[in-house]
């Protein structure tokens, strides 16, 4: 009773406060919060959740910090509800942010208002930095996630190439919206005129990546195995290092599993040290 009442008080410190005006804070876990506001770029009401670090109440940080996007027909609590990735997230030295994203693709649809889900992931990641004592410093952001949240994740590096250092993605769907892919083509949000869709097609402007971390983690019998593999050889061929993992799975959760481990390992690997607690850091925290 006693260790839970001091993680239970840990968590509470581990939640800003006070919070800004609309932002409902709650605890999932030891070191799991949920927080719910209300969107602007969607205009309803959105959310996210954080993993913590073990350390993260008694560091005053800033610390590292990984946002991952979920893909289509799941949510930010996904991965926290799934025993072993949820075990996989509690062990990582730095915050874990899931943004909720729907089946918005975190992209600005042209021809919907109704779906701004990129300035929606804007919003998100500017409230994680109000809210949490994660860091503003690019070496020590990274973004990442699987299926439509890969694609998400790529377009954010591209339209914020000063905010994020690394990029892991899963099962990523990055050659898209195309002609006879096997993925559904929302007409709201991508239109219905193929002559339109490059523009929206990240792997167009795969250049981009340069000065990023990548890895890239393709399910040999995905259906999007093709499009992360031509991505890689675009990478390649514009002498952008990157790194790949093949798994043999395919399009399917079993690989989000499987591969949540190599993308964490390299988020680790590349995210810089978390600083120790000093009198000038210190003072940075409110």
């Amino acid at each position: 009773m006693k260790k839970w009442i001091l993680l239970l008080a840990l968590l509470q410190q581990a939640i800003a406060d006070p919070l800004p005006d609309g932002v409902l804070a709650t605890q999932v876990d030891d070191r799991i919060g949920h927080y719910a506001f209300r969107s602007k770029a969607l205009k309803k009401p959105m959310a996210f959740s954080v993993v913590f670090p073990e350390d993260y109440s008694s560091k005053p940080g800033p610390w590292p910090v990984l946002f991952f996007l979920h893909g289509l027909g799941r949510n930010e609590k996904t991965l926290i509800e799934d025993p072993a990735s949820r075990q996989r997230l509690l062990d990582q030295p730095y915050v874990i942010v899931l943004p909720k994203g729907e089946n918005g693709w975190y992209f600005d649809s042209p021809f919907d208002p109704s779906r701004q889900f990129a300035s929606y992931l804007d919003e998100v990641t500017d409230l994680a930095g109000k809210v949490l004592k994660i860091s503003p410093e690019r070496s020590q952001r990274a973004i990442g996630g699987w299926s439509a949240g890969g694609f998400g994740s790529v377009w954010a590096c591209i339209r914020h190439p000063e905010a994020f250092s690394t990029l892991a993605t899963i099962i990523a769907v990055v050659d898209f919206p195309a002609e006879g892919v096997r993925f559904p083509i929302t007409p709201a949000t991508f239109g219905d005129d193929p002559a339109r869709w490059p523009e929206f097609n990240p792997i167009n402007r795969a250049k981009e990546l340069r000065n990023l971390n990548v890895l890239l983690v393709i399910g040999k019998k995905a259906s999007d195995a093709a499009m992360n593999e031509r991505l890689s050889a675009i990478l390649t061929g514009e002498k952008i290092p990157h790194e790949v993992v093949r798994l043999p799975g395919g399009h399917t959760f079993p690989s989000v599993q499987a591969g949540l481990g190599p993308v964490l390992d390299f988020v680790n690997r590349h995210l810089t040290k978390v600083p120790d607690a000093g009198p000038k850091q210190a003072q940075m925290q409110k």
